[in-house]
């Protein structure tokens, strides 16, 4: 039984929540549109909230519908997990249901789950969306930071997996994206159950990082070619870059873990303070070291990072730019008429005669000579 559950919220947050079924996660999922959820056939468990049909992309239906239903939520989400350590919310930000549900329902939580931790895994979309979106991206984002007692919040980055495959479809930007973040998760609860003379990195030490408040990416880099602790370094630090999180741009790490798997003689170029320059050095690091003749790999958790700031902010950027075209089409959307310049014309319609009934013998006299 993993320790950690799966619950997804919207379309987005139920998509995750199918891949993580195939991997043998609990899960569960909330919607406010039944035809959305009604494709992730994996996910036995969901609750479709009465009177919606989907929130459109705007959050305050989100919103309304957990104000309105968060009992049953609740009582949905107790009876779906057993036995868990870790609650992780899907969603994506830049919707509806997932960014105006989310924030709230996460904060219920945290107080009537007890014993359990809550975290997210939060989407933020890429750059190119549309102001609504990034509108509804930065409001969220906002409200999860703010709330006191979460765990640690993954933030997926679409825009990460754009760069790797910058022809692909939006529809495989996202698969592509929820595969890497499940699978990033689930390799690292592999670990813990994995045996080593060395330094075993378990379940305890991986639920001590979740449990960090703040921001958390999963890496993982082969060193193959390294050929010194400044090589294996520098490939550790690419992956924090390149990984399917937003990339890392301050130091702040509050507890990090650090696994290696490979031959024994490639682990000794491996050093702590050159790898955690960048980030600051943690206030714990856990580690697991295990000996094979596979290709030797790195793997690395950083949890308790600050928010990507400028990752955040170029979001908004266009926002801030276009502020006031913005406002002014929103005035318009409620003042917006059209004055017709003809409307004297109105009396010049066609008006047909009025039929008077006559007698005949009045017809016939009119033609009498």
């Amino acid at each position: 039984m993993k320790p950690i559950g799966i619950l997804g919220i919207g379309q987005a947050g139920g998509n995750i929540a199918q891949i993580a079924s195939t991997l043998g996660f609990q899960t569960a999922l909330i919607n406010t549109n039944q035809h959305d959820g009604l494709v992730n056939t994996r996910v036995e468990k969901k609750y479709f909230v009465p009177g919606f049909n989907g929130a459109g992309q705007d959050r305050s239906i989100g919103l309304r519908a957990a104000n309105d239903n968060y009992r049953e939520m609740i009582d949905f989400v107790k009876q779906s997990f057993k036995d868990i350590k870790l609650l992780l919310v899907a969603f994506s930000t830049d919707g509806g249901t997932g960014s105006g549900m989310s924030p709230l329902l996460i904060d219920l939580l945290l107080d009537q789950l007890p014993g359990i931790n809550i975290g997210a895994i939060a989407i933020v979309p890429e750059r190119n969306v549309l102001a609504g979106n990034r509108i509804n991206s930065a409001e969220c984002i906002q409200e999860i930071s703010k709330i006191e007692g979460i765990s640690s919040v993954f933030l997926v980055d679409n825009d990460q997996m754009r760069k790797i495959n910058p022809q692909s479809s939006k529809q495989q930007i996202y698969l592509a994206s929820n595969y890497r973040v499940m699978e990033a998760i689930n390799s690292i609860l592999q670990v813990t159950q994995k045996s080593s003379f060395y330094g075993n990195f378990d379940e305890t030490d991986l639920m001590n990082i979740l449990n960090t408040r703040g921001v958390t990416i999963i890496s993982s880099t082969t060193i193959t070619d390294a050929k010194s602790t400044s090589d294996v370094s520098s490939k550790i630090h690419s992956s924090w870059a390149n990984s399917i999180f937003c990339p890392v741009e301050a130091t702040g790490v509050i507890r990090a873990g650090l696994i290696y798997d490979g031959p024994e003689n490639m682990s000794k170029l491996i050093n702590m303070p050159s790898i955690f320059e960048r980030v600051g050095e943690p206030i714990q690091l856990f580690e697991g070291t295990y000996i094979s003749e596979s290709d030797p790999t790195i793997t690395t958790i950083l949890a308790g990072l600050p928010y990507p700031t400028r990752r955040l902010l170029a979001l908004e950027e266009s926002i801030e730019k276009n502020k006031d075209r913005l406002q002014n089409l929103v005035n318009k959307e409620h003042t917006q008429m059209y004055e017709s310049r003809i409307s004297w014309a109105s009396n010049l319609r066609i008006k047909k005669p009025e039929k008077q009934a006559n007698s005949v013998s009045s017809k016939l006299s009119k033609y009498q000579r």
